[in-house]
């Protein structure tokens, strides 16, 4: 991997991403006109807001460094290295933000050499900061966090991605038949809505799985580091090594359960 402080990056995006997640929810009461990017999915000022923050305080602070966004797609620097790239989500749930659903977040996730190793991660409803890097340990408002270690899968608490995203045929089909197996095997099956908070609830042991059935990388770019930090493990869903592409069905899980959970949804 490069030689990167991968300590003080993340410690100077902490409060970029900060400013970005304040924005949005000082709108949030606020939106006016909300956009249809898709039949069932949306857009909002604070999207946009919000990801302007993010990209330009990243330029600022690191000029070499790539960038990735949900709303503007590719928007690096000319010059940046490809291998150093930022995946941003500035709006993670946005149409739970829409409808003042608090389950939302803004995310910045870093990847070098196609790893995630760096991550910040905000959910300003609910006041919490999460900030990790590998090797580094994971944290929320700067307290040390750790996936539960719950070992009867008889006993877990796991969530899903939402029904009615990408194209809901396939992706229904494919979360009915998870949820089903989940049913079958864990204590309790949810449903947030949102990769950032679910993610992060698992991270410090709220949750003991999370499955997504279709993602892409600026949903999982962060939670992926911040999990793995709190000693968890992401994989894609069959148990291989997470790819960071777009359209990606992936696992999250305290670590403890990973093998049998990869079964239950591959049963």
């Amino acid at each position: 991997m490069k030689d990167l402080d991968l300590k003080h990056i993340i410690a100077s995006i902490e409060p970029i991403v900060r400013e970005a997640g304040l924005t949005a929810l000082s709108l949030q009461d606020n939106l006016g006109d909300i956009k249809y990017k898709t039949a069932k999915d949306v857009v909002t000022a604070a999207d946009i807001a919000s990801e302007k923050i993010i990209v330009e305080g990243i330029q600022k602070a690191f000029p070499t460094h790539s960038i990735r966004t949900e709303e503007a797609g590719v928007v690096s620097l000319p010059g940046a290295d490809p291998d150093i790239l930022w995946v941003i989500d500035p709006v993670d749930g946005t149409v739970n933000f829409s409808r003042g659903i608090p389950f939302w977040g803004v995310s910045a996730g870093l990847q070098v050499c196609g790893k995630s190793v760096g991550a910040v991660c905000f959910l300003p409803r609910l006041g919490e900061m999460y900030l990790a890097y590998k090797d580094g340990g994971a944290y929320l408002n700067g307290k040390r966090i750790h996936v539960s270690d719950t070992s009867d899968i008889a006993h877990a608490i796991v969530t899903n991605g939402d029904f009615n995203v990408g194209i809901p045929e396939k992706i229904n089909q494919q979360n009915s038949k998870n949820f089903s197996a989940e049913a079958a095997a864990c204590m309790r099956v949810k449903c947030y809505g949102s990769a950032v908070a679910e993610g992060c609830s698992l991270a410090c042991g709220r949750f003991d799985g999370f499955v997504m059935t279709m993602s892409y990388p600026w949903d999982i770019t962060g939670i992926a580091c911040i999990i793995e930090e709190a000693g968890g493990k992401a994989t894609h869903i069959d148990g291989t090594d997470m790819q960071f592409v777009d359209a990606e069905q992936v696992l999250f899980s305290n670590g403890i359960l990973h093998n049998e959970l990869v079964k239950v949804l591959n049963g």
